[in-house]
């Protein structure tokens, strides 16, 4: 398995994620129903850390600007203001980005919520003439609703641009 680096907020050029184990932990310390996380190995944990980081770096058009041309994740940022209208540091990883990346690991190890789903988009399936009718607002939730909550405000969901529709 690959190292994991704790992006610092110095915009490093080889991190892979955005909280430490240790701060990861921590978090779960701190909420109910974590058992899934708990009783992981630290290998998982970190493996799911990484993939956390990834999906919220590619799947969230963020809010401003990276800090640094050459960083390996699009946080650190400049230009990203907190709920109260702060202007967050472009030095740190913000602790709304640290808390979400923790939650969306405990989700990754629950669940493979990248697994394509066969029936996500259809609304309506008929059996006697084989008709698919695709349904654009039905479609698998990557990002779960209690990561999304946290980042909703610093950035907007990367959307598909098309979809496919089937016809049998």
């Amino acid at each position: 398995m690959a190292d994991m680096i704790v992006e610092t907020g110095a915009g490093l050029l080889t991190s892979n994620s955005f909280i430490s184990l240790d701060d990861a932990d921590l978090y779960h310390e701190m909420r109910l129903h974590v058992e899934t996380w708990t009783t992981a190995s630290d290998d998982t944990k970190e493996a799911a850390l990484m993939w956390a980081t990834r999906l919220l770096n590619n799947l969230i058009n963020w809010s401003g600007y990276k800090a640094t041309e050459g960083q390996a994740l699009r946080w650190p940022r400049y230009l990203v203001y907190d709920l109260d209208g702060y202007l967050i540091e472009s030095t740190v990883i913000p602790d709304f980005l640290k808390s979400a990346t923790a939650e969306y690991a405990r989700n990754l190890i629950e669940t493979d919520l990248t697994e394509e789903n066969g029936l996500a988009g259809y609304k309506k399936l008929k059996i006697d003439v084989l008709e698919l009718e695709v349904d654009k607002y039905s479609q698998s939730a990557t990002i779960p609703p209690a990561v999304w909550d946290m980042v909703k405000r610093y950035g907007d969901k990367y959307r598909n641009s098309t979809r496919v529709t089937e016809r049998i």
